[in-house]
C-alpha cells in the first residue's frame, strides 16, 4: 500500500522503491536484506547478513524485479546488486 502511495509521487521515488522491495521479497526475507538504492545501470544494490542469504537473493533476482516493477508500475528494476554486509 505504501508502495503504491509513494510511486506517484516523484519526490518519494527513493522511498517508493524500498518499500516496494520490502513488499516484493515478503516479512521473513525483509528482515534479512537491506535495498540500499538504485545503481546507474537499473541494478538494486542489495545488502544481506550472510553468503547463504545473497545465494537465495541470487536465485530470486528476476521474481523479486518483475514484482518491484509490477509495484511501481514501471520497470526501474534490471537485476540486483547483491554484497554482504559485515556483521556490526
Amino acid at each position: 500500500m505504501l508502495a503504491d502511495a509513494f510511486a506517484h509521487w516523484p519526490a518519494a521515488e527513493g522511498a517508493a522503491l524500498i518499500t516496494a522491495f520490502a513488499d516484493a521479497c515478503g516479512p521473513r526475507l525483509a528482515r534479512e536484506v537491506s535495498m540500499r538504492g538504485l545503481l546507474r545501470d537499473g541494478r538494486l544494490l542489495v545488502l544481506v547478513r550472510s553468503e547463504e542469504w545473497a545465494a537465495q537473493l541470487v536465485a530470486l533476482e528476476r521474481p523479486l524485479c518483475e514484482r518491484v516493477n509490477a509495484r511501481l508500475g514501471r520497470a526501474v528494476a534490471r537485476g540486483l546488486e547483491v554484497r554482504v554486509a559485515p556483521e556490526p
